[in-house]
C-alpha cells in the first residue's frame, strides 16, 4: 500500500512539474520601428531588447515594407510577445514590381528570444532599378512614400508594366503599432489592391484606403465577363517541420 502512495504522489508531481514547463515564461525581443530607409537591405538595423512574457506566450517578429520607384522604403517593424500563436514563419509580396512594391515577413516561435532577426538582407530582395528604355513617357504619376500627406510630390514616368497611378494609406495597428503611411506612384495593382486586400500582417490589422486612374479598359472575355488580373504569392515555413509550401491567392 505504502508503494502504491509513494508511485500515486510519484505521478502526480511529474504531471505538475510538466504542466509547469509547458506554461514557463519565455523572454521575447520587444521593439517598434517606423522608419523611411534608403537602403533597407544592407543598413536597417533592427534593434530590440528582451521582455518576460506572460505564462504560455509566443514571440512575434512582423515587418511590411513598402517601396515605390525613386523614393525611400517605408518600414514598419514590430517585435513582441503575443497571447497565442502557431509557430510558423510567413513571406508574403502583395505588390510585385515594377512601381510600387508591399512584402511583408512574420514569424511566430515559442523559444525565449527566437525572434532576434537583426536586418533585413534575407528578407528584402531589392527590386533591380528599372532602366529609362522601360519607362513610358506617354504616363506619369505623383510618387512618394511618406508618413504625413505628400500633397506636392513629384510626377514621375511609370514603368513600362504598369497599369495605374496609386495615391492612398496604409493604416496599421496592433502589435504595438499605430501608424500610417501615405503611398503614391505608378503600379501593377489593379483598383485599390496594394496590400492585395489582406486585413492583417502578423498581429497587426491593416486598412488600405486609395483613389486611383487606371491605365487601361477592362478587357471583356468572350462570355463577357470583365478581366482582372491580380496576384498574391505567399511563402509560409511550418515549424519544425521546415516544409516550404508556396500557396497561390488567384
Amino acid at each position: 500500500m505504502g508503494a502504491c502512495r509513494i508511485q500515486y504522489i510519484l505521478l502526480v508531481f511529474l504531471l505538475i512539474a510538466s504542466r509547469w514547463t509547458l506554461v514557463q515564461n519565455i523572454y521575447c525581443e520587444v521593439s517598434r520601428t517606423l522608419s523611411l530607409e534608403d537602403n533597407p537591405s544592407g543598413t536597417f538595423n533592427w534593434t530590440s531588447k528582451a521582455e518576460k512574457c506572460n505564462p504560455g506566450e509566443f514571440c512575434q517578429e512582423t515587418v511590411l515594407l513598402i517601396k515605390a520607384e525613386g523614393t525611400k522604403t517605408a518600414i514598419l517593424a514590430s517585435k513582441s510577445c503575443v497571447p497565442q500563436g502557431t509557430e510558423t514563419m510567413t513571406f508574403v509580396q502583395y505588390t510585385a514590381p515594377p512601381g510600387l512594391v508591399a512584402i511583408s515577413y512574420s514569424n511566430y516561435c515559442n523559444d525565449s528570444l527566437c525572434n532576434n532577426r537583426n536586418n533585413l538582407a534575407s528578407i528584402l530582395q531589392a527590386p533591380e532599378p528599372t532602366e529609362t528604355s522601360n519607362m513610358s513617357g506617354a504616363r506619369h504619376c505623383p510618387t512618394c512614400l511618406a508618413l504625413e500627406p505628400c500633397s506636392s510630390a513629384p510626377s514621375m514616368p511609370c514603368a513600362n508594366g504598369t497599369t495605374q497611378c496609386y495615391q492612398g494609406r496604409v493604416e496599421l495597428s496592433g502589435g504595438g503599432m499605430d501608424s500610417v503611411v501615405h503611398v503614391k506612384g505608378c503600379t501593377t495593382a489593379i483598383g485599390c489592391r496594394l496590400m492585395a486586400k489582406m486585413e492583417s500582417v502578423g498581429p497587426m490589422t491593416v486598412k488600405e484606403t486609395c483613389s486611383y486612374q487606371s491605365f487601361l479598359r477592362p478587357r471583356v472575355a468572350e462570355i463577357g465577363a470583365s478581366w482582372m488580373p491580380t496576384s498574391l504569392w505567399v511563402l509560409e515555413l511550418l515549424l519544425p517541420a521546415l516544409s516550404l509550401p508556396l500557396i497561390y491567392f488567384p
